[in-house]
């Protein structure tokens, strides 16, 4: 009578272990939806497109959606760096560069004006409206919604299927998760084309020591975008003004000879100017306007 005792004792103890283990791993599990986003870059050239995937990861408290392939090159340099090795800029990087933060109370946007970082506080109510309309997209029953976001109108297919009212980019606030949505023009679009748990933890917003990250509302971001288009500079010369500690700046060919920090501006304002031409049709046109 007793062995029975302990031995019905020992495996409640075990399943609940075990029970404890398979909650802990859950918790410690996010779910990723991949988003394939196609997007015209000049608006007069609307027969150039590109083609890039993106990730919405859902955490516990909030959510992020960044470009997969920088994701992905974020790993593989913070990987060489905790093995000793020189970090490898030689991963492809993504021509999304923004990220996107989306809490229950707080929802922000991470903008580039060159290589200056601003965090864009979206304090913009998401007004929909949902039609009756229903479609079978990418395999799931989709209803639709639509909104007027950014000086664009926007057409969204959500599904009751996967109870999470989140979608890419600052998109969310629909009963359903977004499967796909593209504004009228279809200038940009975003299509759900995986979804997956993984175990990943790590936030995609981290700050580096020479590159700090200014919060702004939208009416500062926007100044300062015009004051950067009627006046587009380089990185070198960016990275002096953000950080004037610095007194002096050196740059070098592929043969290990210092260039001429002039010429070195100078091509860079050009980069810089060409930048601003052929990436002008922007997902938030009133942001850029």
């Amino acid at each position: 009578m007793s062995i029975k005792y302990h031995l019905r004792s020992s495996l409640i103890r075990i399943s609940t272990i075990i029970l404890l283990f398979l909650c802990a791993c859950a918790e410690a599990q996010t779910h990723r939806f991949i988003y394939e986003y196609r997007f015209v870059p000049d608006s007069t050239k609307t027969d150039r497109i590109i083609t890039e995937n993106t990730r919405l990861e859902i955490f516990r408290d909030h959510s992020e959606f960044v470009s997969d392939l920088n994701a992905l090159r974020d790993s593989v340099i913070l990987s060489s760096a905790n093995k000793g090795n020189n970090s490898d800029d030689t991963a492809p990087s993504g021509k999304f560069n923004s990220k996107i933060w989306k809490g229950k109370i707080k929802v922000y946007t991470t903008e580039s004006i060159g290589i200056e970082r601003f965090k864009v506080i979206n304090d913009r109510e998401l007004r929909w409206e949902i039609s009756s309309d229903i479609e079978t997209i990418q395999g799931y029953q989709c209803q639709k919604a639509t909104l007027t976001h950014g000086a664009r109108k926007w057409i969204a297919w959500f599904t009751h299927e996967i109870a999470i009212p989140d979608g890419p980019h600052i998109f969310r606030q629909l009963p359903g998760l977004i499967v796909k949505v593209s504004d009228l023009q279809n200038h940009h679009s975003f299509l759900l084309i995986a979804n997956y748990q993984t175990s990943h933890q790590t936030s995609y917003f981290k700050e580096e020591p020479l590159r700090k990250t200014y919060e702004v509302n939208r009416q500062q971001f926007n100044k300062k975008w015009n004051a950067f288009r009627a006046n587009p500079i380089g990185g070198s010369e960016q990275f002096r003004l953000m950080n004037r500690q610095i007194s002096r700046m050196q740059s070098y060919d592929s043969h290990g000879n210092e260039r001429n920090m002039d010429q070195v501006r100078m091509e860079e304002r050009k980069q810089a100017q060409k930048r601003v031409n052929d990436f002008n049709n922007f997902i938030d046109l009133e942001l850029y306007r």
